[in-house]
């Protein structure tokens, strides 16, 4: 298994390695380019079409994983023991080929968006079209013995938290593509610690896209995601969080902390941006400068030391996922007391960045 996962990350990120040259190249010709602008922190035209790069690995391995499926090959040890006394949320062909087909059509929003500038409540009205499709027709949150209906709407949300989670991260060089590897190592490491081969096999390649995208995207950057690449980014993690399962999980609450511990940076911060629009009653889809990031710079770090500090807090939230499952109910509980006490310090920086700008 372990070299099955390797073949992934490697073929993902030679693929992204040798397309993203070629897509800057393209971007230039074609003027598809992010010019610098009111609330941009680069002062020269940057390409976009990250995404396309990272899209391109994932959806390749995707449809490699299709291909195995359709034929019954399973010499790779992608397959897994389930109990026989439980249902498995094991990904189908079905589910896996809606998550690919629903991920594309995110990543051609984005890619017109990037293009054309379209309004936020067309995108939004959009990505839930598409978590509706996939909650619908593929795979949903078991929210205890909820009706269907009920399920289906947390899927809805929970898909469109997660895939804005990570468009809105992405406002800094590196941010939201490192973010996304780290939080994607995370869940690699509990889908193994969990004996579920197949998501593992469905995450490597979104890593290994994402490392090598980052040695085009860290500051300073050579190309941008774009919306259509952390669209895509955050949609085929939340996708994949929805076909997690836990069949010998030590207490209830372990198959819930998991996706929110793991996720808790982007959704955070997202959750912190949109409160504070909404209380200055601006759009919350407006950019601005009230994200973490821009808060650490307003306390006098560098870019890239902001980044990397948001990186330190990612992997301290995935470490914290990943002890999730050594521990019992009450060890949970004090591992989430500390990561609340942890994001409540972020706050009285966040805090502390605010009045720093006003003064």
């Amino acid at each position: 298994m372990t070299g099955v996962l390797a073949a992934f990350f490697l073929a993902s990120f030679g693929m992204t390695l040798l397309c993203i040259p070629w897509i800057i190249s393209l971007a230039r010709r074609f003027d598809f380019l992010d010019h610098p602008g009111p609330r941009k922190i680069h002062s020269q035209p940057i390409p976009y079409g990250g995404g396309l790069g990272i899209a391109v690995s994932v959806l390749g391995a995707g449809a490699v994983g299709l291909w195995a499926m359709t034929r019954g090959i399973d010499r790779t040890g992608l397959g897994r023991m389930i109990p026989s006394d439980h249902s498995t949320k094991v990904p189908s062909v079905q589910t896996l080929a809606i998550y690919m087909l629903a991920s594309l059509v995110i990543l051609v929003l984005g890619l017109v968006d990037d293009r054309k500038r379209l309004t936020a409540r067309f995108k939004l009205l959009i990505q839930t079209i598409v978590a509706a499709g996939v909650a619908t027709f593929g795979q949903r949150l078991q929210l205890f013995d909820a009706p269907a209906v009920v399920g289906i709407a947390g899927t809805v949300l929970w898909i469109l938290a997660v895939t804005n989670a990570f468009n809105l991260l992405d406002h800094m060089d590196g941010l939201s593509s490192g973010v996304a590897l780290l939080a994607g190592a995370s869940f690699l490491v509990v889908a193994l610690q969990t004996g579920q081969n197949y998501i593992a096999a469905a995450i490597v390649p979104l890593l290994g896209a994402c490392a090598a995208f980052l040695l085009f995207n860290f500051p300073p950057a050579r190309i941008f995601l774009g919306d259509a690449g952390s669209l895509f980014i955050g949609f085929w993690l939340s996708c994949l969080t929805i076909s997690f399962t836990f069949y010998e999980a030590k207490y209830a609450l372990y198959t819930y902390l998991v996706p929110l511990v793991v996720l808790a940076v982007p959704l955070f911060d997202t959750g912190v941006v949109m409160l504070i629009r909404l209380l200055q009653r601006r759009p919350i889809f407006e950019g601005d400068t009230n994200h973490l990031a821009h808060r650490l710079t307003a306390l006098g770090m560098s870019r890239r030391a902001a980044v990397l500090t948001v990186y330190a807090l990612t992997l301290t939230a995935g470490l914290s996922a990943v002890l999730l499952y050594l521990v019992s109910q009450t060890g949970a509980i004090v591992i989430l007391v500390q990561l609340l006490i942890t994001f409540g310090i972020i706050t009285l920086l966040e805090a502390a960045g605010r009045r720093h700008d006003a003064g």
